[in-house]
């Protein structure tokens, strides 16, 4: 599954398309289409694939959190303060990310189809595991702890799919992909939490019904794993690696060599920097929407719904702003540029966020989310592009394995944060014009340190002038 490893002496003096000396494959860019347009794009067979992949995953994940949020947070047993949350999404999320530099050494290693293949099917296998165990009742250490598995396999699909869509579209078209891929598979996970919650209240509480929606999830996990497998073994690269033959010695090197390519492309790091806070955000925003619908929002009003179905309604709004982000996002940065683009929305997003979530009811709730749910779709869909276009193959999966930790570690930082902020009942007028506040430094910063890099040259994303 290795590359041929390239030796620190031997890298400096090898031209770009040789490997330890030898002559590369030939190019392979004319195979990797250049095409403009949803239609177009889902022509194009290998994107196509890569896309059910990621959807079927996302499913998967956002059903498997769904049953995990109907068995805690909405578990009549459960008091759903803001610690317990927090520490719920801590355990969940702040582990797994650790997996991150590990996973981005080996996605530069191995082939990325076998690793998204195999990682797919261990999550099936543990999966019907813990819904055997569900059927006749486990504590919620072993709950979580098997959770974690899962979770901790998806570190390495989702960055090992990220780091493969350069191989199945050419650079130029790379903010279209980014644009339907990315939110195919956000809006997929947002419709699987609905699904998992609104199959639990159809089900109604006990082992059985627990068991039945977690188990029900290993249908999306094998199915992306039986479309991962119709890739060509070696399709979706690494084409070559840096790597020694070690698998330590790989791992180790991966973290410096991750953070290194990140410091000499300085517009990829400020990108990734920008989506962080921004999930940070969202994190601030996730708990405060929690608590309103588990403790304040206890009646229904017309169509606006309360608890968990409440819970189904802002998924179903977060899922319209992902959707609007996918649509929105390429021509937004063909007119205005993509500086530009993100600092403006970042700043519209603060006042737009800032005047809903003041007011704390169902409908403006529902608005909130939605805003911050298209922002954060759209920045990520642009950071991703820069990252793609400006780091080189051989280091692709480690950057994205780094790039997905720092956000996961930002988003269970902002429950962290929100723990101090937000109340039982989630009313923290702080927290809104906290969150507000983080946007508008993020675009004001964003926009000055892009735009500086631009007139210096420094990346090849930002020289570019239709790409900002």
């Amino acid at each position: 599954m290795t590359r041929p490893y390239r030796s620190p002496a031997s890298r400096g003096s090898t031209t770009p398309g040789t490997t330890s000396g030898r002559p590369a494959a030939p190019p392979v860019e004319a195979a990797r289409p250049s095409v403009h347009g949803l239609g177009p794009l889902l022509r194009v067979r290998g994107l196509r694939r890569l896309m059910a992949v990621r959807v079927l995953t996302a499913y998967g994940d956002g059903a498997f959190q769904g049953a995990l949020a109907s068995l805690v947070l909405f578990d009549p047993s459960s008091k759903s303060t803001p610690g317990e949350i927090a520490a719920a999404f801590t355990v969940l999320l702040l582990p797994y990310s650790i997996i991150g530099p590990f996973a981005g050494a080996l996605l530069d290693r191995w082939s990325r189809r076998q690793v998204i293949f195999w990682a797919n099917l261990f999550r099936v296998l543990v999966i019907c595991i813990l819904a055997a165990l569900l059927a006749i009742g486990i504590p919620t250490s072993v709950l979580f702890g098997m959770a974690l598995l899962v979770t901790g396999a998806g570190r390495f699909v989702g960055s090992g799919l990220s780091a493969s869509l350069p191989h199945v579209i050419a650079s130029d078209s790379l903010v279209g992909a980014n644009s339907l891929t990315t939110t195919a598979g956000s809006v997929a996970g947002v419709v699987g939490g609905g699904y998992a919650i609104v199959l639990k209240a159809l089900l109604g509480h006990g082992n059985g019904a627990a068991a039945a929606v977690t188990a029900s999830v290993v249908l999306f996990y094998l199915g992306a794993a039986l479309v991962a497998i119709r890739f060509a073994r070696e399709a979706l690269g690494p084409d070559e690696t840096d790597e020694p033959p070690q698998p330590l010695l790989a791992v180790l090197e991966g973290f410096a060599a991750g953070f290194r390519q990140i410091i000499h492309r300085p517009t990829v790091g400020v990108s990734i920097a920008m989506v962080t806070l921004v999930r940070f955000c969202f994190g601030i925003a996730t708990l405060v929407v929690l608590l309103l619908f588990r403790h304040r929002f206890t009646e229904h009003h017309g169509l606006l719904k309360a608890g968990a179905a409440g819970i189904g309604e802002v998924l179903g709004a977060a899922g319209f702003g992902l959707f609007l982000g996918a649509m929105l996002t390429a021509p937004m940065v063909a007119w205005l540029g993509r500086t530009r683009y993100v600092s403006s929305l970042l700043c519209f997003t603060a006042v737009v966020v800032v005047y809903t979530g003041l007011q704390f009811t169902q409908l403006s709730t529902l608005i909130a989310t939605l805003m911050i749910a298209f922002a954060y779709q759209s920045s990520k869909i642009c950071a991703d592009t820069v990252v793609q276009a400006d780091v080189d193959d051989a280091h692709i999966g480690r950057v994205f394995a780094l790039y997905d930790t720092a956000n996961n570690i930002l988003y269970v930082g902002g429950f962290i944060v929100g723990v101090g902020l937000v109340p039982f009942d989630g009313m923290s007028k702080v927290a809104v014009i906290l969150v507000g506040i983080v946007f508008v430094l993020t675009a004001l910063a964003y926009g000055w340190t892009m735009t500086r890099y631009r007139r210096r040259g420094a990346g090849t994303a930002v020289a570019r002038p239709d790409k900002n």
